[in-house]
């Protein structure tokens, strides 16, 4: 028996699932991590790739094609995936802008810690928020979310019709300001009560000179700021929850992207 009869799809349908699903494998969160080795995503991408390409229709026979366009269909269908997984990882950019935000104003500001999952340099609390995101992410089974848009995404964008328009820009800009306001209501109760321990301890300063509030709003700060994110976390864990359930912002963008793209 042939390749064909025994899994019920072809060869076609196999190569264009697999590049989809690599292109998602590398950019997906917790996927992309580098924590999960190349062979682990290789697998993941091959038993997505035997699972939708029963499913994927309008793909032509590579039979038919030249080199040239089989090569082209491939990346398309890798740029996909790379945009779909990229989509849904923005958020994780917006929790480390957020420690950013407050990490310099508390103290923290000079402490960067490597980020094991990206091999980049990250702040403290960034990373503590990073990880309480990652696993908010998948207490709510946002990389089954994952999976299922991979799966519908070929109901919007048929394989080989992708197209880069001009509007397609302008969802990357809405993604991106989305990105900074999700950041910017992560850090702002932390950065508004720095800003106001702050001003008391100016006010301080001009009314005490003899205290020396450079000394003394070191440890100030840093215990404000800890005590803040301890009563914010609840908050928190909304917002993300928000951003990452199915019909969370994070998934709209993506298919929103999707049906930019063809």
């Amino acid at each position: 028996m042939s390749f064909e009869q025994i899994f019920g799809v072809t060869y076609s349908q196999i190569l264009l699932s697999f590049a989809r699903a690599s292109g998602l494998m590398m950019t997906a969160p917790i996927f992309q991590s580098r924590n999960v080795p190349p062979q682990v995503r290789v697998v993941l991408a091959f038993g997505l790739a035997l699972v939708v390409a029963p499913f994927v229709v309008g793909a032509g026979d590579f039979h038919h094609f030249t080199f040239g366009m089989v090569v082209f269909t491939l990346l398309q269908e890798v740029l996909i995936g790379l945009i779909m997984g990229y989509m849904v990882y923005l958020p994780f950019y917006a929790i480390q802008i957020a420690g950013h935000f407050f990490d310099v104003p508390m103290g923290f500001g000079i402490v960067n810690i490597l980020d094991p999952t990206t091999g980049a340099q990250m702040p403290l609390l960034g990373q503590l928020n990073f990880i309480m995101a990652s696993l908010i992410f998948l207490a709510i089974d946002g990389h089954h979310t994952v999976i299922t848009s991979f799966i519908q995404s070929y109901h919007v964008v048929k394989p080989g019709m992708l197209l880069l328009k001009k509007e397609t820009v302008g969802v990357f800009v809405m993604a991106f300001s989305n990105m900074f306001y999700l950041g910017f209501k992560i850090g702002i109760p932390i950065m508004g009560t720095i800003f106001l321990a702050d001003v008391a301890m100016g006010i301080i300063a001009k009314l005490i000179p003899q205290v020396n509030v450079f000394i003394i709003g070191f440890p100030i700060k840093i215990l404000l700021g800890l005590i803040m994110l301890i009563f914010f976390i609840p908050v928190f864990v909304l917002l993300i929850e928000a951003t990452f359930s199915s019909s969370g912002d994070a998934f709209k963008m993506m298919r929103l992207m999707l049906r930019r793209l063809h």
